[in-house]
């Protein structure tokens, strides 16, 4: 994302990075704010002097989101004094390049600190993995749910969850064993990753025995066809389960839920629930769903009414 009033300097720098990635641009402090949080953007090159908010006062705000605060900033402007330079490292930056840009030292530089970054995530990401299945754990789905809410917002399509739960697991459990019950986790892991493999899809331990699965620009239907191939996937294991109520071999229940954010409520909200309107209510209509799919006898998926 290129912040700076003055267009002739961010059509140079658009033109330096334009094989780097999708450019981002404002003219205006205030503009820039609004913008990070819709184009997410991994690095920010920002001009210190604008007519309405300064340098200094965005890369501090921008610093002070968490969404933010690894995102590198480089601000790019004519001042060359010491102090200037010393408050924008201050202030939260990564660097400090002068005007006019040059084009080779733009781009190294841009391309290490994007490297560094995504480094960062990596490692950030290992952090995010639950010990026992290796799938994403809770802390993960919280990341991504914040990310994929404001992600279809945006581009206003649907966002589907599923949450799914061992059927009878403590029963499972007190018969077989803890171990027992560590691999069959493990093995509905598996399954559960190897069924959920669209870009942006992500299935996660919630906790215990409960997982949940986050499918973007995905219509409700959909959502339940995946679950029913879930729900089959399980099944194929054929791991004993006798003390179940529901099957002879371990099931899972499933609980499915849609919305559309839009930035004007309309009246077609085709397949999606119409009450959910934050991730919250997202969260709370699959589990909704899931207690009707445990009343209903279990082993089976249930959808948002």
């Amino acid at each position: 994302m290129i912040v700076d009033d003055d267009p002739g300097t961010i059509r140079v720098l658009a033109e330096i990075l334009k094989e780097v990635g999708k450019i981002h641009f404002t003219t205006k402090g205030v503009d820039a704010l609004a913008l990070a949080q819709t184009a997410l953007p991994d690095l920010i090159l920002l001009d210190v002097e604008m007519p309405d908010l300064d340098g200094f006062v965005v890369c501090e705000q921008l610093k002070r989101d968490p969404h933010f605060r690894d995102v590198p900033i480089m601000f790019v402007t004519s001042h060359d004094d010491m102090e200037m330079e010393s408050r924008a490292l201050t202030s939260g930056a990564i660097d400090f390049i002068h005007k006019p840009p040059h084009p080779m030292v733009v781009k190294a530089r841009v391309m290490n600190y994007l490297a560094l970054k995504h480094q960062t995530e990596r490692l950030k990401m290992l952090s995010m993995v639950d010990g026992l299945t290796g799938i994403a754990n809770r802390r993960a789905f919280d990341e991504a749910l914040k990310i994929e809410w404001r992600r279809a917002y945006r581009n206003e399509y649907p966002l589907s969850l599923l949450m799914l739960d061992v059927d009878y697991f403590k029963r499972y459990n007190d018969h077989y064993g803890h171990q027992a019950g560590d691999d069959c986790l493990r093995a509905l892991g598996r399954v559960f990753s190897d069924t959920v493999k669209r870009p942006g899809e992500m299935v996660a331990r919630y906790g215990g025995e409960e997982f949940v699965v986050l499918l973007p620009n995905c219509p409700l239907d959909e959502a339940c066809i995946l679950g029913e191939m879930l729900c089959a996937g399980v099944r194929k294991l054929d791991i004993a389960h006798h003390s179940s109520d529901a099957s002879q071999v371990v099931t899972v229940s499933i609980g499915a839920s849609c919305m559309q954010p839009r930035h004007e409520q309309r009246s077609n909200t085709a397949d999606c629930c119409e009450r959910p309107r934050n991730a919250l209510d997202l969260l709370a209509d699959a589990d909704h769903a899931l207690y009707q799919a445990k009343n209903l006898g279990r082993n089976r998926v249930a959808r948002c009414t």
